[in-house]
């Protein structure tokens, strides 16, 4: 009887142990860990050249983008928005959609315009992109749209 009872706990053990490494395995693999980073860049088109500043805030399932830009071929003509987002994420891979998407008062430019060189999703409401961001070990951010590297996204960096 003390053998059956040893066996009946060495088998719950396990059955407990296994559990939380699964669960670990399952948190790690869909938990959204909060980050805020900006970068600044430059995007080369057939027909135009756009700078672009863009800061994210990302806090568990919900996130917002700051997108600022310049157009080369006209220096006045500017973009300022902020987009609100949800988050969903597998490994490396995150979906985002728009939930909302603000036009600053000194943003002149056009959303069909803008659509010719951004994604949707940097655009109007209701609209998703996936996205890869790999942490780095220097604590900064790769976003990776398709199979490209698109630009290094760096943490903002908070006194404390």
């Amino acid at each position: 009887m003390a053998r059956y009872r040893q066996t009946l706990l060495t088998l719950c053990l396990c059955l407990l142990v296994g559990t939380l490494i699964a669960g670990y395995y399952l948190w790690q693999r869909y938990y959204i860990p909060p980050f805020a980073c900006q970068v600044n860049f430059i995007q080369h088109h057939p027909d135009e050249t756009l700078t672009l500043w863009l800061n994210y805030t990302v806090d568990g399932k919900n996130g917002t983008l700051s997108m600022n830009g310049r157009v080369k071929s006209d220096p006045a003509k500017i973009f300022n928005r902020k987009i609100f987002f949800q988050v969903e994420r597998k490994d490396n891979v995150y979906y985002l959609t728009s939930v909302r998407n603000i036009k600053f008062p000194d943003d002149d430019v056009s959303d069909s315009w803008l659509e010719k060189y951004e994604p949707l999703f940097f655009i109007y409401p209701n609209e998703s992109i996936y996205m890869r961001i790999k942490k780095q070990q220097n604590d900064n951010y790769l976003f990776i749209l398709g199979t490209l590297p698109t630009y290094v996204c760096h943490t903002s960096k908070t006194e404390g």
